[in-house]
């Protein structure tokens, strides 16, 4: 988690004290005989004290008592939800960089390992093209026991073996198989990794992908956790693959929808749309209201409220 200047786990758990002592405020501190007689009918306080005056004026004294301890009670429970306000606002912030970082890292090890099958798989192809050219023209014997030889110096010497004719045809037309270099390794796995986790003692850092036959990811979630109780959900559900922009600008663009639910238990959804220039468009709707925005394409560009 990042390393902010204010220490907003500091402020959760004051204001977690704050709540504890205004319910005993909310009491009075009071229990017992105590309670029961300055709560009880007036009837019931004089059977205990003995006296109907008495009784009033102990009941009189209870009900002042308890008034000034809600005065207390309001005000701490008020002070403990702005401590708290503040405190989720920050851990949001520190949220949204820390899944920010885990979603780089969980990605850079998914494409890593996509990228390595695509080159395992394409050298695959490739060796069995140049197999089946081998056997094709009859040359299959030929490598077997020459496996370092390479096909054009053999076929440029004078003694050239008999396939070479076969082979020129070949190249001639451009239908030649390239002879396949060593093979690369084999990412280990039936598929990619698709969980990143990172905890120290300030909390929790998870994100999880999810993705298609064709390895493109179709859904990250990263959910941050604290010792405090706090917790941040961000679920990214892409809508359609990854494209090209045609802008001037170039870049990748895909559709998407992120719903977000911060610290404070509240939740917005924000739904992405781009043109094939890069423009595009987000609504975003949190408490009920939805607000629209618009972006030009540009990289360096923000996000524009849309006025109504």
């Amino acid at each position: 988690m990042a390393d902010f200047s204010i220490d907003y786990s500091q402020l959760q758990i004051v204001q977690t004290k704050m709540r504890s002592l205004a319910d005993e405020a909310g009491s009075g501190g009071a229990e017992g005989k105590f309670k029961e007689v300055g709560e009880g009918s007036l009837g019931d306080a004089q059977n205990v004290l003995g006296n109907r005056q008495l009784a009033a004026a102990f009941q009189t004294f209870y009900t002042r008592s308890r008034s000034r301890t809600k005065q207390a009670k309001d005000g701490l429970t008020e002070l403990a939800d702005t401590f708290k306000g503040v405190s989720d606002a920050w851990f949001d912030a520190d949220s949204k960089l820390a899944g920010s970082g885990g979603t780089d890292s969980q990605r850079g090890e998914f494409n890593e390992w996509v990228n390595d099958k695509k080159a395992h798989d394409k050298w695959l192809d490739d060796k069995a093209a140049w197999d089946g050219m081998l056997e094709d023209i009859g040359a299959t014997e030929y490598f077997e026991e020459n496996p370092d030889a390479s096909i054009r110096q053999v076929c440029a010497a004078d003694d050239a073996p008999d396939f070479c004719a076969a082979w020129r045809d070949l190249e001639k037309d451009g239908n030649h198989a390239l002879k396949p270099g060593d093979e690369p390794p084999l990412p280990e796995g039936d598929g990619p990794p698709t969980e990143y986790t990172y905890e120290d003692e300030d909390g929790t850092v998870k994100v999880t992908l999810e993705y298609d036959d064709d390895y493109n990811v179709t859904k990250q979630t990263s959910e941050i956790s604290n010792p405090h109780g706090q917790s941040y959900k961000s679920e990214q559900v892409f809508d359609g693959p990854v494209r090209e922009s045609t802008g001037s600008d170039g870049g990748s663009i895909q559709d998407y929808t992120l719903t977000t639910t911060y610290g404070d238990g509240t939740e917005s959804v924000a739904v992405v749309k781009f043109n094939d220039d890069g423009s595009g468009t987000m609504e975003v709707t949190a408490d009920g209201e939805t607000t629209k925005y618009t972006h030009s394409g540009k990289k360096d560009d923000e996000w524009e409220e849309v006025e109504d």
